[in-house]
């Protein structure tokens, strides 16, 4: 084999192996980060908000989807 070829071979090798580490850190943040909440605000406009979760609900909702509690209204 060439040096070069290998040369060529040796780089793509090592190009791949990043991209592969990128990749696996990539996926590994997301999962972290499903957990958390997220940093943009969500309009609860024309929507009921539970007292007891907090949670929006529709403005024809008689109780909570999510929690049950009673809604007023």
């Amino acid at each position: 084999m060439e040096q070069t070829t290998a040369f060529a071979l040796i780089v793509a090798a090592v190009i791949g192996m990043f991209g592969l580490l990128f990749i696996i850190r990539r996926q590994r943040h997301e999962v972290e980060d499903a957990g958390r909440e997220s940093p943009f605000g969500v309009s609860t406009e024309g929507m009921k908000v539970c007292p007891k979760c907090g949670r929006g609900n529709l403005w024809t909702d008689a109780s909570c989807i999510y929690c049950g509690t009673h809604l007023k209204g």
